[in-house]
């Protein structure tokens, strides 16, 4: 008589579309049903549980919850994303408590400061280390941090993120799409995106045939300066997005601080040149000298020495920084995911069978 299967779960603290596909490949993948629970996502986005193609069970990230008050028996091996959070961190401690596998999602990456290089390791080792069998992470970045914070190299693996391949492909050459700059993300401090506007102005004068298209939300919308060639809009959904990357040369992330940036990898799947500040965190996965121009994060005159060297780029670089971006995006996604998140879970499996 065959063992029964290990039952298996699936989490994501502020579920998103991209993570929601990224689950239902992982799925496919293991070939079998999983739980899946979620907390709802800052920005709505339509039809989630129809991409994902199961129910979710949605909870408040800041309260604690079981297993059995989600209506399950607790799982063998968990996927645990906002482990940081209390409804996700008792869900992961049920798991272990019971003999199971947890596997981590952590998004953050390597910065170099004094509290990441000497208080992370500590609190990390102290409250966390040992909840983990195993550490999924975006890239590069946040491979170093994860091995810093004392996880065996053996038991980090890549491939956390991607953006969906079936909506950010295609478009147009790009030296054939307007001359525009496209940000996209939340108008916030962190962000940048006053920054890169009042950059934008300066480039502009000298430079009146690019425009800069924002695209997003948040509290800084009406500090953002009038100007005749800036476009600023609300977020739009994915379809919708992709659009907005056809119609753009060069994304620019200004960002101070960036855990990867997912919006990255979707720009450059969509064979976007890159204008990125050196806080990005998937900027060592993403960008090279052939696809992408770095700048100092939060120095206004750098970011704008960065603009107008990306707008100085001919037909024959254009061409290569769109081939490059498009060969260093399909490096992520979906697939990848569900390949690393299967390949643990059949090891783990072979593991609790002994």
């Amino acid at each position: 008589m065959q063992p029964a299967l290990p039952r298996i779960a699936i989490s994501w603290n502020g579920l998103p579309q991209y993570a929601a596909r990224e689950i239902r490949v992982a799925i496919d993948y293991i070939g079998r049903d999983c739980i899946v629970v979620g907390s709802k996502p800052t920005v709505p986005v339509e039809g989630m549980e129809r991409v994902l193609g199961c129910r979710v069970d949605w909870v408040d990230a800041s309260k604690p919850v079981t297993w059995a008050e989600l209506g399950h028996e607790v799982p063998d091996i968990f996927v645990q994303s906002g482990w940081s959070y209390p409804a996700f961190s008792a869900l992961g401690a049920e798991v272990k408590a019971r003999g199971g596998r947890v596997i981590g999602l952590s998004d953050a990456n390597w910065r170099g400061d004094f509290r990441q290089m000497v208080l992370g390791p500590v609190g990390f080792r102290v409250r966390h280390r040992s909840r983990f069998d195993a550490m999924l992470v975006p890239g590069a970045q946040g491979s170093r941090l994860m091995s810093w914070f004392g996880i065996p190299k053996g038991k980090i693996h890549t491939g956390m993120y991607g953006a969906d391949p079936s909506l950010f492909r295609g478009g147009p050459p790009l030296a054939e799409r307007p001359k525009t700059f496209l940000f996209v993300g939340q108008f916030i401090a962190r962000k940048d995106v006053l920054g890169l506007a009042r950059a934008f102005v300066r480039f502009s004068a000298a430079h009146p045939e690019w425009n800069l298209r924002i695209c997003g939300g948040g509290e800084q919308k009406a500090l953002i300066p009038a100007h005749p060639k800036i476009t600023v809009e609300d977020f739009v959904q994915p379809e919708q997005l992709a659009q907005r990357f056809f119609e753009a040369r060069f994304f620019v992330l200004p960002s101070l601080v960036e855990a990867w940036g997912l919006v990255v990898h979707e720009a450059a799947s969509a064979g976007c040149g890159l204008v990125l500040s050196d806080a990005i965190g998937s900027a060592d996965d993403l960008s090279t000298a052939e696809n992408a121009v770095r700048f100092k994060a939060g120095r206004q005159d750098d970011l704008l020495r960065a603009l107008i060297e990306a707008a100085a780029f001919d037909a024959a670089r254009l061409a290569k920084a769109e081939a490059v971006s498009r060969g260093l995006a399909a490096e992520f996604g979906p697939e990848r995911f569900g390949r690393e998140v299967a390949g643990l879970i059949e090891q783990f499996t072979r593991e609790l069978r002994g």
